[in-house]
């Protein structure tokens, strides 16, 4: 095992034996939270591995038991438009090139995740969680829509029917039917995690190089025109969805919120989405 790098939110290793980094979420103070930070960092060590045809795996998984908080919802209030603008716009760049990487991209959500972090798991090549896991694409109970992959992503890869019951329900999706779906692809108990991970990341090791690469771009280039196509729209709805600011409305000690009525916004949302995509969100910034 060697350290790589020095992050301030992620802690990295390399496993010689199967050729996988790992990358730990290591930020149990914020709830593993997507910070911009972490965003930044996440970016930066996935563009490195571009060129590091070598490694056979990313293995993504966290200190805490579940995954990611996602965001910490006692700042939202405290996001601007702009800033929520960016960091939807850098995780939607994550997830896309996560699905474009040379290597196999192993998350294993632990026992769940919300917001942005269900959003990044979308990115992975293959899916793991514990038994007692609980994911949810609940965006919209926080005043936000699933802009970084949550929409066109998610029905993309998956049963679009699906899709639309977790992002239009906002339940808590449990493991059985994570796996039913093929979002995860195995579950596993205390007892069995590492076994379950070495088994994935053991079979990884023993495929042969080129045909794994290709493989992988066979299947991304199977699904480009729907991602794309599915770009254009997320921008333009998280654009038009800013219009009511509701985050700033729903605070976690906060039980008394009130959103937008959607009957004051419709105008607004209207006159959003017809906008050109090349207007800027906010153009006195």
């Amino acid at each position: 095992m060697n350290s790589l790098f020095n992050y301030t939110t992620l802690s990295t290793r390399l496993e010689k034996s199967t050729k996988t980094l790992f990358i730990t979420l290591n930020r149990a103070d914020w709830g593993n939270a997507f910070r911009t930070e972490m965003l930044f960092e996440l970016e930066s060590i996935l563009a490195w591995c571009t060129s590091r045809i070598e490694i056979n795996s990313i293995f993504i998984d966290s200190s805490t038991k579940f995954f990611s908080t996602g965001l910490e919802v006692e700042r939202l209030a405290d996001l601007t438009p702009a800033a929520l603008d960016k960091m939807n716009a850098k995780l939607t760049k994550i997830v896309y090139a996560m699905m474009q990487l040379p290597q196999t991209v192993v998350v294993d959500l632990g026992e769940g995740s919300q917001l942005f972090a269900s959003e990044f798991a979308i990115g992975a090549d293959i899916r793991l969680c514990s038994v007692n896991s609980t994911v949810r694409f609940n965006h919209a109970h926080y005043g936000l829509v699933p802009a970084a992959g949550g929409m066109s992503f998610l029905s993309t890869i998956m049963n679009p029917a699906k899709a639309r019951h977790w992002v239009m329900g906002g339940l808590g999706i449990k493991t059985q039917a994570l796996l039913d779906t093929g979002f995860v692809a195995a579950a596993y108990d205390e007892t069995t995690r590492t076994e379950v991970i070495n088994e994935f990341l053991g079979s990884i090791a023993k495929q042969a190089p080129v045909q794994r690469i290709q493989s992988k771009l066979g299947l991304f280039e199977s699904i480009r025109p729907q991602l794309e196509a599915g770009l254009a729209m997320d921008k333009k709805i998280a654009k038009a969805s800013m219009v009511s600011q509701d985050w700033k409305s729903r605070a976690e000690k906060n039980e008394h919120f009130e959103f937008m009525p959607a009957k004051s916004m419709s105008y607004s949302v209207k006159l959003s989405l017809i906008k050109s995509d090349e207007a800027p969100l906010h153009p006195e910034q």
